[in-house]
């Protein structure tokens, strides 16, 4: 099974590092954790701050408006074909 680790133990170890107070490669032996991991969590936190490391299955803010107008798309399209087939069916009755 994966370990996990919650958004506050996130948080401190990307401000140690960004901080200087602690490295990845510190941090990477304490812990156990991949230097990659690490590094990805500082970079995440540098870019969204307390919006980072939002939870499983949560978008990150840029990725979530980007999913819900894909979303919309998706089903606008969907609409469009509906009544397009609806229109023949129309047409197709007036015969």
């Amino acid at each position: 099974m994966r370990k996990t680790y919650d958004k506050a133990f996130k948080v401190k170890v990307a401000k140690d590092i960004i901080s200087e107070d602690t490295s990845v490669s510190q941090v990477a032996n304490e812990y156990g954790i991949s230097r990659p991991i690490i590094s990805r969590w500082v970079a995440e936190y540098k870019r969204y701050k307390n919006k980072a490391f939002s939870g499983r299955g949560k978008r990150l803010p840029d990725k979530a408006k980007l999913y819900a107008l894909e979303q919309e798309n998706k089903r606008l399209k969907e609409e469009n074909e509906i009544l397009k087939k609806f229109e023949a069916f129309v047409k197709q009755k007036k015969k």
